[in-house]
């Protein structure tokens, strides 16, 4: 994939709220270590070490994964969402 337009907070009448892209090579890169580096910089620092709440977010922050889903057919019926919502009924 290359480079995609993403928006959000698009309103009738008013200009997008906050425009960006979203780049695979970035994502993989620099959204994910930052996103799990909080994990440990921010959410275990709230937590003793020998509590669940600690070994929880320490077993997310290890064994989870940052995903990005663009679906560009996002209003039709059949697209990406259903099948999500579907799939999450199991």
């Amino acid at each position: 994939g290359g480079v995609t337009a993403l928006t959000w907070g698009v309103f009738p009448n008013r200009e997008v709220l906050q425009p960006t892209i979203f780049d695979p090579d970035i994502f993989f890169t620099t959204w994910s270590e930052e996103a799990f580096s909080l994990w440990t910089t921010m959410w275990l620092s709230l937590y003793h070490e020998d509590s669940e709440s600690y070994e929880l977010i320490q077993d997310v922050r290890d064994s989870f994964y940052l995903v990005a889903i663009v679906d560009n057919e996002f209003q039709r019926d059949e697209s990406l969402w259903g099948l999500l919502l579907e799939l999450g009924k199991d």
